[in-house]
């Protein structure tokens, strides 16, 4: 019997697959995607006549459309011509369903074979453990994707007519990506969502989008298999989705609600029910939407406080949003209540967390939190407005959330080429961003050292 024998070359290939860093990859794609959006948004024919775009705009912009962020350096409706909205809308669908996934899905169209590299690729991108049925979920991402946006585009198309006319036709869809996408972009006049603030159809068309897209891909799709078996046969993911999502909005909507119930420049003109919903939207939106109804300049500093703790959370993990996400902050607020606990496993809704999961939880709330203070330490040293006001910036910059308290416009240039490397380490993660400098491809040590104890 002849046993086959790999040549030379599939033995280099195979072990070229392997040295692959995806994180690495992955960031290059994202940066790629950024600075083509920056060429083209720095065209001519990108801005409306009379209006110049400086290359630090163009560059924040483009971070912020792919990042799925929604700061904005210029004012996104009087600054872009509709070609300049248009690319915008497209580079916030290349950030939201994943650059590749995208292009993915595009070879795939176009008969395209896949191969190991852009399959690893793809995994790290939907945030996946293995490769097994890859392709498939990939696709199925997409399709609900488009498939939600399309109806929430006819909605918005429907809901905005009264306000914007035949404009609505197009930016009804350009605006449904940015909420789906949690990009928190608006592509109507700014003013416009506060006066719409009592709108229900806008509140409850714009929430639905927010969380959907927010959710994450692999929660909402378990959930859909598992819908006739209910709560019980759901994943751990997806429970703790649900639970943590479900407990966000509660407590966003009370808090909110009770702090600005009688502030006369927020809810305290509105009747008890639009000042639900009113609160209910700003408790959706921090979840890394950034679209709100009421200004945040206005809102008391413990709502601002409260809106930063949302933000910093985030959504779910392989979703639009950004955060550290629910599913961190859950694993993180358990481990650390299992101190009290006699058992020795970290138990969620009786399952036993890994120890690498723990560890990575922790590791992803420190760099995050580094980052913050880093970022915030840095526009504080070089900008005078209120320390409240800057570090709600960066938190929301991290977060890919797009909330601000009025002050993006005015930020010096430092700050601003600061807030991108912000808002791009929020999308890719700060692990990612670590990982695609600092990953090495090592075996693992035959040995282990004695175990040691600091104080603590």
């Amino acid at each position: 019997m002849i046993m086959y024998q790999p040549s030379i070359h599939t033995k280099w290939h195979q072990d070229r697959m392997r040295s692959i860093n995806p994180y690495r990859m992955l960031a290059a794609s994202f940066l790629i995607t950024m600075l083509v959006g920056t060429l083209l948004l720095l065209l001519p024919v990108s801005a409306r006549p009379g209006e110049t775009t400086r290359f630090v705009d163009a560059a924040f912009t483009a971070v912020s459309c792919v990042s799925v962020t929604g700061l904005a350096s210029v004012d996104t409706y009087t600054h872009w011509s509709l070609t300049g909205r248009v690319i915008m809308t497209i580079l916030i669908q290349l950030g939201g369903l994943g650059i590749m996934t995208f292009t993915t899905l595009v070879a795939f169209l176009f008969g395209q074979r896949i191969g190991l590299q852009s399959r690893l690729l793809l995994q790290e991108d939907l945030g996946q453990d293995g490769l097994r049925g890859i392709l498939r979920i990939a696709k199925r991402v997409a399709y609900l994707t488009f498939g939600v946006e399309a109806l929430g585009g006819v909605v918005y198309v429907w809901q905005l007519y009264p306000y914007i006319g035949s404009e609505a036709y197009y930016v009804g869809f350009m605006q449904a990506v940015s909420s789906f996408c949690n990009a928190g972009f608006v592509f109507f006049d700014n003013a416009l969502p506060y006066a719409m603030v009592t709108d229900w159809v806008f509140t409850i068309n714009t929430c639905i989008l927010i969380i959907v897209g927010g959710f994450g891909y692999m929660a909402i799709f378990d959930m859909w298999a598992n819908r006739k078996r209910g709560f019980v046969f759901f994943a751990l993911h997806t429970k703790v989705m649900l639970v943590g999502t479900l407990a966000l909005l509660v407590l966003g909507t009370v808090g909110v609600l009770g702090m600005e119930w009688n502030n006369p420049l927020t809810l305290g003109p509105l009747s008890i029910t639009d000042k639900l919903q009113a609160a209910f939207f700003q408790a959706v939106t921090p979840r890394t939407a950034g679209l709100a109804t009421i200004d945040y300049g206005a809102v008391h500093a413990n709502t601002a406080f409260l809106t930063m703790l949302l933000m910093f959370i985030g959504a779910g993990p392989n979703s639009t949003g950004g955060g550290v996400k629910i599913t961190t902050m859950v694993v993180v607020w358990v481990a650390a209540m299992s101190i009290f606990s006699p058992r020795h496993d970290v138990e969620l809704f009786k399952r036993r967390l890994s120890q690498q999961h723990i560890v990575k939880a922790f590791g992803i709330m420190f760099f995050s939190t580094l980052l913050i203070i880093v970022a915030t330490g840095i526009l504080a040293w070089v900008e005078s407005y209120r320390f409240l006001d800057i570090t709600f910036e960066v938190t929301s910059a991290f977060a890919t959330v797009g909330l601000s308290r009025g002050i993006t416009m005015e930020l010096s240039d430092i700050s601003k080429w600061t807030l991108i490397v912000v808002m791009f380490s929020g999308r890719i993660g700060v692990l990612a961003l670590i990982g695609s400098v600092a990953l090495r491809h090592q075996p693992p040590r035959p040995i282990s050292y004695p175990e040691g104890n600091v104080l603590l």
